[in-house]
């Protein structure tokens, strides 16, 4: 397929998508005439080869230089049975491993007298790709300029891995101080300040993202076999509600946002004084300063006189959901049979608010493959993390532990009573029942890899992943119709007896596959 072919097809998806999300670009705002027809569902996918039976598992970039990549490379194959490599080729976070808040594990040695990293591209780019952008000075100093793909990539072909480029775009305060012109697209929340959060309407923020995904794909194209991308946000309600992926400020409201909202009719200023509101209200939760007529109802007596309160909210998430089709897009002009596809944060089994947003079957659309953070062991405490900070503000009425059955309940959860999942983490089953909400959300287009829990880290006290626990969720996964899996949180975290167990059940599952 040509590039220009390619190209069309990309704005026939972004016609398509336009169909869905007010404000998206429009097919006839970018293709000359005569206009493409506008495809009803994403064609790329068929396209698309896809690897058989995935076993995936991510690996940050200090690893390889503080390991050795044989060494690494012989642990994922001999022990975990892996055959494909999510390596971060950007990252927006330190790891917790170097500050010291995460006990290493049985290999390893980074985070001992290291400085925190600093984040950025762990890989070398040609600056041509980011001529749209004025954010282009992004090279993470870290490691002695590592880069992850010239030297992990050829070792793993010589042994028949897939290397994915993880481009993973988490909100840092650190990267905002380090990678120049990044706070001028930060996103401004309701009382005018700057978060650490650029803003996915800023158009500079736009052109810096597609242009990584050129440097990837166009800059490697015989080492990139696939491109995971990962952004682990909210929008500003969810944001309000909190939880552990939750990011400072109510926002946005900077000038392009502002516009966007005024195309759609919608008051910026009435957006404000709605979430404003919401604010002194969960703060009063916060006190234990119940109103009169209770926290739900005055929540919702707000939002039904501030509709532009859900309106700004589905602005927010619109746009991401924006942003990621036009990435898709320009990878399938690029390399139409490599697979993109996405990290999707844990929350969406929590919240049946972003759940209801970060909708399977918009995703798939614009994806061929989804990763899920199905993290069973440590999904009890951070569940219980999601269900405080619910009964804090929305729902503070009522206890967690009193709001719980009728929580399983809206989302067709059968696990313990609070205490027990705190101590002890969620089932098989939670992996299950989201492995197949996934596959029938998608309709079974695109490629479901749920992410399978090995020693994703837990507060003091809490059940730890064992090797048990890795061989129930690896049969979970896979007994839910799964494609494939990742072994997560990170290789850095994860005991060698655990990362084995997962490769045991691997090889058991696919060689009854044959059988």
């Amino acid at each position: 397929m040509s590039l220009e072919t390619s190209r069309r097809r990309f704005v026939q998806l972004l016609g398509a998508l336009s169909a869905g999300w007010p404000g998206v670009l429009k097919a006839q705002d970018t293709a000359p005439k005569p206009q493409p027809a506008r495809v009803s569902a994403n064609t790329f996918v068929n396209e698309t080869v896809n690897r058989k039976n995935v076993v995936g598992i991510q690996v940050k970039a200090y690893a390889w230089p503080d390991e050795g990549i044989d060494s690494i490379l012989d642990n994922l194959q001999q022990k975990g049975n892996v055959n494909t490599v999510l390596a971060f080729t950007y990252l927006s976070d330190p790891t917790d491993i170097v500050t010291g808040s995460i006990q290493l594990p049985d290999h390893g040695t980074f985070g001992r007298n290291k400085p925190p990293s600093t984040g950025g591209a762990n890989y070398d780019y040609d600056l041509k790709y980011f001529a749209n952008t004025t954010i282009r000075d992004f090279r993470s100093p870290d490691d002695n300029h590592f880069n992850v793909i010239a030297e992990v990539v050829p070792k793993m072909k010589a042994r028949g891995m897939s290397f994915f480029a993880f481009d993973y775009n988490n909100t840092s305060a650190r990267m905002m101080r380090f990678i120049p012109g990044f706070t001028q697209v930060a996103e401004i929340d309701t009382y005018g300040r700057r978060t650490d959060s650029a803003c996915f309407n800023h158009p500079d923020y736009r052109a810096h993202l597609t242009a990584k995904i050129e440097s990837l794909l166009s800059g490697y194209p015989n080492e990139v076999d696939g491109v995971t991308w990962g952004c682990e946000r909210m929008g500003p309600l969810d944001n309000m509600i909190g939880g552990g992926w939750a990011t400072a400020g109510i926002s946005c409201f900077c000038p392009f946002c502002t516009a966007k909202g005024r195309e759609r009719g919608i008051s910026a200023e009435r957006a404000k004084e709605g979430y404003l509101r919401l604010d002194t209200l969960f703060r009063a939760a916060q006190k234990k300063q119940r109103p009169d007529d209770g926290y739900f109802v005055t929540f919702w007596r707000t939002l039904t006189e501030y509709p532009e309160i859900l309106a700004w909210q589905a602005l927010w998430t619109d746009s991401y959901h924006e942003v990621r089709a036009e990435l898709y897009g320009t990878a399938k002009a690029l390399a139409p049979k490599k697979p993109f596809g996405f990290h999707v944060v844990q929350n969406v089994t929590f919240s049946p608010f972003y759940s209801a947003v970060e909708d399977y079957g918009k995703i798939r659309e614009y994806a061929d493959f989804i990763k899920i953070a199905t993290y069973s062991n440590a999904g009890g405490g951070r569940m219980v993390s999601f269900l405080n900070h619910l009964c804090s503000t929305i729902f503070a009425d009522v206890t967690p532990q009193a709001f719980l059955p009728t929580y399983y309940g809206m989302m067709n959860y059968q696990e313990k009573s609070y205490a027990e999942i705190l101590a002890n983490g969620l089932s098989p089953d939670y992996v299950a029942r989201e492995t197949k909400r996934a596959i029938t959300g998608t309709g079974g287009t695109v490629q479901i890899y749920p992410a399978v829990d090995i020693d994703v880290p837990v507060h003091e006290g809490q059940h730890k992943t064992t090797p048990e626990s890795v061989r129930e969720e690896m049969d979970a996964a896979f007994g839910a119709g799964a494609n494939g899996v990742v072994l997560s949180r990170e290789y850095t975290e994860m005991w060698l007896k655990n990362l084995a167990a997962a490769g045991d059940a691997s090889r058991r599952i696919f060689a009854a596959q044959k059988s």
